[in-house]
């Protein structure tokens, strides 16, 4: 079975769960050819750099900017033109030729749109969109997909008033590689905090807020700037409890045996919290989609969404430190929520005969 995994890096978090996806259906088929393929790096190999650059200066500064595109996309009837679609077009069609894939899944709306674009021409394969938001924007839903992966339950009954078919859909939750579930033994530290940005290194950038966390008695704070260089450079240093990392491929081990997460709400990192029930922290969001996931967080009383102001965030954080109770019925919830996903029904869809005989 040869299997095209289409993302892009328009936040890490999709590329991140096109990598889970991959390890896991390369667990579950050792046999299978799976490859991974940033579709706008594919098609322009020179700019996507750039591209990608743009994209986060919009995300980080330009949210009022961002959320008006977002909503303004999110219609029902026709969808608006993908720019260079024919260049695009022309790319995925050297990948099929690649690949020979008798499945296409996708962790990103715009690949999403192409590949059932080009489905609709040429046909030959199964499309499955692995949606990796809480909500479902509409550039999710395409008219040849054959089968949609959400991340939870709400999800599942906004597609059905999207009118999609129930029997298209699964409840898989958003791929996550298998490190960041806790081995069985495996105990967490108390009061250990563990302070991420996402993929584009968004949190906290003042000294004081760190300082102010790294009072609270027998705490200790991992905080991990990924690319920010600046903010590194700026927190080294700053407290005994405060550890400093730059970039790290072990986020997962830092999270396992962590008591509290703080990070922004995506998609993504919500799941990966998830996975090692440790409750989520979010900063306050700016973008539409991980208002969203901050709602959800709420809602199903996993995590919370901080205030704006830092004080109020640290006495905050030092009380559910302090009173452990509301962490610990976070984490129930947490394993509740997981019982009722199941990444194991995508594996039994990609064993089912009717795709592998497909392309």
């Amino acid at each position: 079975m040869n299997i095209l995994i289409l993302t892009g890096k328009f936040g890490m978090g999709h590329q991140s769960a096109a990598l889970a996806l991959e390890e896991h259906i390369r667990s579950a088929f050792p046999q299978a050819q799976v490859r991974v393929a940033d579709l706008v790096e594919e098609t322009f190999p020179g700019k996507s750099r750039g591209i990608y650059k743009m994209f986060a200066m919009v995300a980080r500064h330009g949210g009022p900017v961002f959320n008006r595109l977002y909503r303004s996309l999110d219609r029902e009837g026709p969808a608006m033109p993908v720019p260079a679609q024919g260049k695009f077009l022309r790319t995925l069609h050297r990948l099929m030729q690649e690949a020979t894939p008798q499945v296409i899944l996708s962790t990103l709306p715009l690949c999403t749109r192409l590949a059932s674009e080009y489905k609709g021409r040429h046909g030959g394969f199964q499309l499955i969109s692995c949606v990796t938001d809480i909500r479902c924007h509409s550039e999710w839903i395409a008219p040849h997909v054959d089968l949609y992966c959400v991340p939870s339950q709400k999800t599942f009954r906004e597609l059905m008033k999207k009118g999609i078919d129930p029997q298209q859909v699964l409840v898989t939750g958003i791929p996550v590689r298998p490190g960041f579930y806790p081995a069985d033994k495996e105990e967490k530290r108390e009061k250990e905090v563990l302070v991420m940005g996402g993929g584009l290194g968004l949190m906290p950038e003042d000294p004081e807020f760190y300082r102010n966390l790294a009072r609270i008695p027998g705490v200790h704070i991992t905080v991990i700037t990924g690319k920010n260089k600046e903010l590194y450079a700026k927190l080294q240093g700053v407290h005994p409890q405060v550890e400093v990392l730059g970039f790290t491929n072990q986020v997962d081990k830092y999270l396992r045996r962590a008591s509290l997460m703080l990070s922004k709400p995506g998609g993504l990192t919500l799941f990966e919290a998830m996975a090692a029930q440790v409750p989520l922290f979010a900063f306050h969001p700016t973008l539409e989609q991980e208002k969203e996931n901050g709602a959800f967080l709420k809602n199903e009383k996993i995590g919370l969404v901080l205030p704006e102001n830092p004080k109020a965030m640290s006495w905050l954080i030092e009380d559910a430190l302090c009173q452990k109770g509301d962490l610990e019925e976070m984490g129930r919830n947490m394993a509740r929520l997981q019982a009722g996903m199941d990444l194991g029904k995508l594996m039994d869809v990609l064993q089912a005969p009717s795709v592998q005989r497909a392309g």
